[in-house]
């Protein structure tokens, strides 16, 4: 069995690492360990999920604002204060749900089928150069297992004919048609092509060229019908990979299944496996670290640590 890197997300404290000039040097893997500039790199920060599309600030009346999932762009200021707290406090990356997964919400990037919000790019653009302007890297999403104010999975049903909402239809068998129905899939592999040709204006990249981003997701947290069932098809999280990492060949790629899925393990594409702890469960910790024949080095704890805007910390590494 291959070696793979696994995420866990603590709570513990960040591993500083000084800012050198290797903006345009991409994360890579060797085994179980990320290099970075031929040497080992940690990644090490928090989870900010509004960076994108915010929930958590009424901006002024004349601003973009949808009421009711309260949802506005977050200001220049407010994401460039974060980069600094980041990169002040020794991180070296953040992940960020929105920076990916922006959909079904009239300011989001996708607020219908097919149809592209140019206006939500500005927000999403300034993230990731401000990223790179501190030196910090990006894990971004790619859709969300729930249905929240910046949408998700249930977003791809609905516009391809499924009329599921999480709220009344979580444990409705026909959820998994997000991982098997062509119509589906091919929505959500257009949707991330559309992301990942984005040209940046701040850098004149592309999110699939730019370094800043080192890894993308499948997704945030994703089950099947059952809560933590980990029922995501290991041919579905190959495909999505394969789609990605033909757009973006550089970048690595994380399998966002809620808990390491046994059949997903021999996935080639796959460079790193996740775990959510809430709250921390050594026990689990230690159930995971059993997988495989090789050692796991690198982990994933998830657990509260902030409120109002932030979440968790992430230690990859």
């Amino acid at each position: 069995m291959k070696s793979h890197l696994f995420i866990l997300t603590t709570i513990g404290g960040l591993v500083g690492s000084a800012v050198s000039d290797t903006r345009d040097l991409p994360v890579t893997r060797s085994g179980s360990v990320l290099h970075l500039d031929g040497k080992p790199w940690r990644a090490v920060g928090p989870n900010v999920y509004w960076l994108g599309l915010d929930e958590n600030v009424i901006p002024p009346a004349d601003e973009p604002f949808y009421a009711p999932t309260n949802a506005s762009y977050p200001t220049r200021e407010r994401t460039t204060e974060i980069m600094a707290v980041v990169r002040a406090m020794g991180g070296t990356m953040i992940r960020s749900h929105t920076l990916g997964v922006s959909t079904g919400n009239p300011l989001s990037l996708m607020p219908a089928a097919g149809k592209v919000n140019e206006e939500a790019f500005s927000a999403i653009d300034w993230a990731v150069y401000q990223a790179r302007q501190y030196g910090l890297r990006l894990m971004i999403p790619l859709t969300d297992n729930f249905d929240y104010y910046h949408g998700g999975k249930y977003d791809f049903l609905r516009w391809s004919g499924f009329d599921l909402n999480r709220a009344r239809d979580e444990k409705n068998p026909m959820v998994q048609n997000f991982y098997t129905n062509f119509k589906v899939v091919g929505a959500f592999k257009e949707y991330i092509h559309i992301l990942l040709t984005h040209v940046n204006p701040f850098t004149n990249l592309t999110y699939a060229e730019d370094p800043t981003i080192f890894a993308y997701e499948t997704g945030n947290e994703l089950c099947g019908p059952v809560w933590k069932d980990q029922d995501v098809p290991a041919e579905w999280v190959r495909e999505i990979a394969l789609h990605v990492k033909h757009l973006a060949p550089q970048k690595l790629f994380v399998d966002g299944t809620y808990g390491v899925n046994r059949s997903h393990l021999e996935i080639d594409e796959v460079d790193i496996y996740s775990n959510h702890f809430y709250p921390i469960s050594i026990s689990l910790l230690r159930q995971d670290l059993t997988l495989g024949e090789n050692p796991i080095l690198t982990l994933c704890f998830c657990t509260p640590v902030f409120s109002g805007g932030g979440s968790s910390m992430t230690v990859i590494g």
